[in-house]
């Protein structure tokens, strides 16, 4: 594991706000992971939802983490991929939004 978490919380239903230890932040989108599958099922609950929690050290965040055999736990590294991911083609999208048309 390269990325460690700081913090996590639910700003909309279903997106958290990821931040990593180097202060990287950014929304990670949930859900089609939520619709996919009987191990998310319990997120599909709002308010459960917004108890999500980061795992002792930053190794992962999720729900019930203290709970072995019945958590539900994501890693950090898919996380800061689909972060920089967005942010480079949000990013991407602002440059071709702005070129003008001699360019």
């Amino acid at each position: 594991m390269r990325y460690r978490i700081k913090d996590v919380a639910a700003v909309r239903y279903p997106v958290l706000r990821v931040t990593f230890d180097d202060g990287l932040s950014g929304e990670y989108d949930l859900t089609d992971w939520i619709e996919r599958g009987a191990a998310s099922s319990p997120l599909k609950d709002r308010a459960y939802f917004e108890t999500v929690a980061v795992a002792p050290q930053g190794r992962s965040f999720g729900w019930n983490l203290d709970k072995a055999g019945h958590e539900i736990d994501f890693c950090p590294d898919e996380a800061r991929i689909a972060i920089e991911t967005a942010l480079v083609e949000q990013l991407a999208a602002q440059y071709a939004a702005n070129r003008s048309a001699a360019e």
